[in-house]
């Protein structure tokens, strides 16, 4: 059975931009801590480590919102700083194609 080309714009097109902008990504407990600065504020401080966090910013070839990327970046970022024990991120750079470099900071 062959599907009809509105069948497919009734259906499937629906979900994949009702996914484009779900949140995928769920927090660690103490992730909540962990703050996001600017590089100037972390002087002071202990560098851990780095990570760079990755998601996916098209699902089906459709975007999904840069918002919606850039906090599941942030998310996971925050996850890895718990998980060396920081709780302070310095991103490194802005987001691009899904992925974002943050440099993980002990400041307290």
């Amino acid at each position: 059975m062959k599907l009809k080309p509105y069948l497919a714009v009734t259906f499937i097109l629906p979900g994949l931009l009702a996914a484009s902008g779900c949140t995928w990504v769920d927090a660690k407990p103490g992730a909540s801590r962990v703050t996001l600065v600017k590089p100037e504020h972390v002087s002071q401080c202990k560098p851990l480590g780095t990570t760079v966090s990755q998601v996916k910013d098209k699902v089906g070839g459709i975007h999904r919102s840069e918002d919606k990327v850039a906090e599941e970046l942030l998310t996971l970022a925050k996850n890895s700083a718990v998980d060396l024990g920081g709780d302070t991120l310095v991103a490194e750079s802005g987001p691009v194609d899904g992925a974002q470099k943050f440099t993980i900071y002990k400041c307290q």
